[in-house]
């Protein structure tokens, strides 16, 4: 049921609590919000008032915000209660009475309970010194998060990639950067936390609540905390960043429904489900973009003397910037070392390579197992498969001989892999015969159960009919 239905024809009073109860407003709040005195929303909600003032209507709408469609609907109804006759000695609406105890406003005309959280409250985690490169993702963001794009309804978007590929880091550095244009607050949620279970939507909302200051947060329906969330944030320019999303869910329940509040958000795979959402997909760094992050954690008179050793490491590494950082670690830890010690002594050996990627609690192999803890026991079996393949890329046939499907199962195989960035598809000589590689660091990842995967029952062969 939409917030309109049945709300055709209503009267004024009637209708105005209905979009108060919607909003998940109480009238103190929507008192505090709209300027009006709570005496005044009572005597119009219970048509003890029966002409409303057009202004008093403005400012109600404005604080509701619930749209342009309830917005209109209130306008007509207090435009037709002045009209009608049986109204000529109703009282009309009053001026309110600033003197009165109960017209106080309260935290400046916002609502109760909920502070403003103002320039100087910000969640987001330090941004980091040394980060390189996306120049192109960070303008990609700022014009998507623009202020004219979030006042038409652009308020929602998703950065996904690679494991490792930086996702964070990226909406860190990209939410430092529009801290200006959103001056009541950037908040932050860690939506899957390592060691913790992962937030569900209603973890999600009322998180955000508390950090809004809203001493209500844990109590109510999740309906009602939703409702309260969207209304204060259509009151504010807020931006909410939301890292590690593996659901829809979990990112829906903080969009704001209207107003200057935007949300970022970083996910483990292609979230198709968001309609409207900008999309940034952040892959590996090019070499030249590899040398000069190792450059900046190493030294660049070091990467200078060994220019080839280093891109050797780069390649080796995926040139995937968590990877690189962690190389970049091991560098600073021995200085003494120098690029072809790295090779030598760590990356050399492909079946311990994975695992000599970690430096402190940086670890290449936790990001991976994340990104494929995501995925079904059939996909993780297919591609431990394609991993075992030597070719330099592989079309959808091939998959399928490898796999022992066919191909409408391999295509959505595929699919899935390619949403959750464990594979890469690269340009056929058509548009509709690509071809696709496992790339290297998610490679070495796949390859550790791929005995496993060679020698084990087939799930798909397992799961019955419809292989084709």
């Amino acid at each position: 049921m939409t917030l309109t239905d049945g709300a055709q024809g209503l009267a004024f009073g009637p209708l105005l609590r209905r979009y108060r109860l919607s909003a998940g407003m109480t009238q103190q709040e929507l008192a505090g919000a709209s300027t009006l005195s709570v005496r005044a929303i009572g005597d119009l909600e219970r048509g003890r008032t029966g002409r409303p003032q057009r202004k008093s209507v403005e400012l109600l709408a404005g604080a509701l915000a619930q749209g342009d469609e309830a917005a209109r609907r209130l306008v007509e109804a207090a435009r037709a209660a002045r009209l009608a006759p049986e109204h000529d000695g109703a009282p009309e609406e009053r001026p309110r009475d600033d003197t009165a105890a109960h017209a106080v406003p309260v935290n400046g005309g916002r609502t109760p309970g909920i502070r403003l959280p103002g320039a100087s409250v910000c969640e987001l985690p330090p941004d980091i010194a040394d980060f390189t490169g996306r120049q192109r993702e960070l303008l990609e963001i700022e014009g998507a998060l623009a202020p004219e794009g979030v006042r038409c309804g652009q308020r929602l978007t998703l950065i996904a990639g690679h494991p490792g590929a930086g996702k964070t880091a990226l909406a860190v550095r990209a939410a430092h950067r529009l801290r200006s244009r959103f001056p009541d607050g950037q908040l932050f949620v860690q939506l899957s936390p390592a060691g913790h279970p992962t937030l569900g939507p209603d973890d999600v909302v009322r998180h955000l609540l508390r950090s809004l200051g809203d001493p209500a947060a844990g109590a109510g329906p999740a309906e009602e905390a939703g409702a309260r969330l969207r209304a204060a944030l259509a009151r504010r320019r807020v931006l909410i960043v939301l890292d590690d999303a593996v659901s829809e869910g979990q990112v829906r329940c903080a969009c704001p429904g209207v107003g200057g509040s935007a949300v970022l958000a970083t996910c483990r795979r292609r979230l198709s489900a968001l309609p409207g959402a900008g999309r940034v997909d952040v892959g590996a760094f090019g070499t030249e973009e590899s040398l000069v992050f190792l450059a900046r954690m190493a030294g660049e008179e070091r990467v200078r003397r060994e220019r080839a050793e280093a891109a050797l490491v780069a390649e080796l590494c995926g040139r995937i910037p968590l990877a690189l950082r962690v190389v970049g670690c091991r560098l600073l830890a021995r200085p003494h070392w120098t690029m072809r010690t790295l090779l030598d002594e760590v990356l050399h050996d492909p079946r311990t390579r994975l695992r000599e990627l970690s430096s402190g609690d940086l670890t290449v192999r936790a990001a991976v197992a994340a990104a494929f803890g995501v995925l079904d026991e059939q996909t993780r079996w297919a591609l431990r498969r394609l991993a075992t393949t030597r070719a330099q890329g592989f079309g959808l046939r091939g998959a399928a001989t490898l796999l022992g499907c066919g191909t409408a199962r391999t295509h959505r195989i595929l699919g899935d892999l390619l949403d959750g960035h464990l594979l890469e598809a690269l340009d056929g000589r058509r548009a509709a015969e690509p071809s696709y590689v496992v790339p290297p660091v998610i490679r070495l990842f796949a390859l550790e159960g791929a005995e496993a995967a060679a020698t084990g029952p087939a799930p798909l062969a397992r799961s019955g009919p419809g292989r084709s």
